[in-house]
């Protein structure tokens, strides 16, 4: 039995806790689609983790100045 070009290979795709068989085309495109949503939340994830860290940064600076070094708000490494 020869296969012409891979498309009547069925690929199994997970979807949830499902496995659905596809073409080798449609899973690529699947693939595809789900990397690019998962880089979309992960730049998401990203600009909110910058934004958080900002706002501690500064609060960082109004307590330092309000109590200067009798705080100490640096992680300490375990």
């Amino acid at each position: 039995m020869m296969l012409d070009d891979g498309d009547s290979l069925l690929i199994p795709y997970q979807i949830g806790d499902v496995f659905i068989s596809h073409s080798q085309d449609e899973t690529q495109e699947m693939l595809e689609e789900a990397k690019k949503s998962l880089q979309e939340e992960i730049e998401v994830l990203e600009s909110r983790v910058e934004s958080i860290q900002r706002v501690l940064s500064d609060l960082k600076v109004q307590l330092y100045a309000k109590f200067g070094n009798n705080i100490n708000l640096e992680a300490e490494d375990s």
